[in-house]
């Protein structure tokens, strides 16, 4: 059985295979998929070999061999060409294999290519996926080159990190705790304080941006950075002073559980600094289609009750005047009167001391 599958990119055969192979090595972790990125590397799934890579020929062509070591008869073969055209580069996807008994037929081969390959992407392409598409890779899951130069310098969000800092006052007794930490400027910033600090996230590609963006202090050992969610914080009980939180609220799915996790990693006499966006803000510059319909928001209220009830002993919602952190952010001026209006909702709760 054999496919072909082609698309067209507005750029030269290296700047295509280059991003291409970026892209293809994250969706890939996604699914629990590892590649060697050159000739001959290994293909994990589930951390057991499942296949190599049988050509890596940069700005050219991507070679992948899968087998099935039980299987009569059963590899698959997936190769990737970059074409140069008028246009930029046409990029050719040829599948082959699954040649057993049991697919020979050709309704059952034609059957698994319209379940798995042509379904999947007409699915992909429905106004519900592909806002939840959006959704992940800019904001939710931040992925793709785009992405990682928007989190390197997230401009519009250091008047948010502004305010967060303000209230935690950190000093070098203190050790930060930031969740959903993105490219790591908000942990560069703190660590200006001399406090040492760890972050999290759930995007690998944020995590490689972080850890880039603070290398120096990961050198130092004043810094460690993780991929990880925000439901199962990967450290000790007590472990920290404060945690900072910001533009992450919205996508969780039981933030109360969130904040338990926090409580639990948080010392006797911490705090925890909580940035969100109220729902003044939906269809705003702050919380945009098609993200806004994939958020929740949450009145200034139930929000602080989440945190009493996770445990914390004190719980008080603010909303801070932003325009106060602008200047130096690097925000165009026609952009920064947003910041005077108060869409923020900015939590600062305690854990009670001993």
């Amino acid at each position: 059985m054999r496919f072909l599958v082609k698309t067209e990119a507005t750029m030269v055969p290296k700047v295509a295979f280059k991003t291409f192979a970026e892209e293809l090595i994250v969706a890939l972790h996604k699914l629990d998929l590892e590649i060697e990125p050159k000739a001959g590397g290994i293909v994990w799934k589930d951390k057991k070999e499942a296949g190599n890579v049988a050509a890596w020929q940069r700005g050219k062509r991507i070679a992948v061999l899968f087998r099935y070591p039980d299987w009569d008869q059963a590899d698959t073969s997936i190769s990737l060409t970059f074409q140069p055209t008028v246009r930029g580069t046409r990029i050719a996807m040829e599948f082959g294999g699954l040649e057993t008994p049991f697919l020979r037929g050709v309704g059952d081969s034609l059957g698994w290519f319209a379940d798995r390959v042509i379904a999947p992407v007409i699915d992909a392409s429905t106004p519900a996926r592909t806002g939840d598409w959006l959704t992940d890779r800019t904001a939710r899951r931040p992925t793709g080159a785009a992405a990682r130069r928007g989190y390197r310098n997230p401009t519009h969000h250091r008047p948010n990190f502004g305010a967060i800092l303000e209230r935690l006052a950190l000093t070098p007794s203190d050790r930060l705790l930031e969740i959903g930490c993105g490219g790591g400027a908000l942990l560069h910033e703190a660590l200006k304080s001399g406090c040492t600090a760890a972050g999290i996230d759930h995007s690998l590609e944020m995590v490689r941006l972080a850890k880039s963006a603070n290398a120096k202090a990961m050198k130092e050992g004043r810094v460690e950075i993780k991929e990880s969610t925000a439901e199962v914080i990967p450290f000790s009980n007590s472990a920290f002073t404060c945690v900072a939180v910001t533009n992450v609220l919205g996508f969780l799915e039981d933030p109360t559980r969130v904040f338990r996790e926090v409580y639990r990693v948080l010392a006797p006499g911490g705090r925890m600094a909580v940035f969100s966006t109220s729902k003044e803000a939906r269809g705003t510059m702050a919380a945009p289609e098609p993200m806004a319909s994939r958020m929740h928001f949450y009145e200034d209220l139930e929000i602080e009750r989440m945190a009493l009830k996770a445990g914390f002993s004190k719980a008080k919602v603010e909303r801070p005047d932003l325009s106060r952190f602008v200047r130096g952010s690097g925000i165009r001026k026609d952009d920064q009167k947003t910041f005077s209006v108060p869409f923020g909702q900015l939590l600062i709760a305690r854990k009670a001391a001993l």
